[in-house]
């Protein structure tokens, strides 16, 4: 994996993070905003209820996504090894040499 893929997948765990976060947040803000009296307030708690599920759901729809891709990426790769074993063993051999060059260093 290059360095460019790596931070790619570090950044978008981030951001991840940081929409749970917020996610969290907000609904600890309208749980804790329950108390308050008046009407604007009830109508800004809906509407923030609405964007809270909203961005949850869209979360979890990416989630989903990227775990059909990562799935679709496993069983690509275990049918290739399946149909390739000895190229796939020279593949393996390779990195597994590169590694070692770069650890002893």
């Amino acid at each position: 994996m290059s360095q460019t893929t790596v931070q790619l997948a570090l950044g978008k765990q981030k951001i991840i993070e940081d929409i749970k976060v917020l996610l969290n947040d907000s609904e600890e803000l309208l749980r804790l905003s329950a108390t308050l009296p008046g009407e604007g307030v009830e109508a800004l708690r809906s509407r923030l209820r609405d964007h809270v599920d909203s961005a949850r759901n869209a979360l979890e729809d990416a989630q989903a996504s990227a775990q059909s891709r990562y799935r679709a990426g496993v069983d690509c790769t275990e049918k290739y090894v399946k149909d390739n074993p000895w190229q796939s063993l020279g593949i393996a051999a390779g990195v597994g040499f590169l590694v070692g060059l770069l650890v002893s260093r």
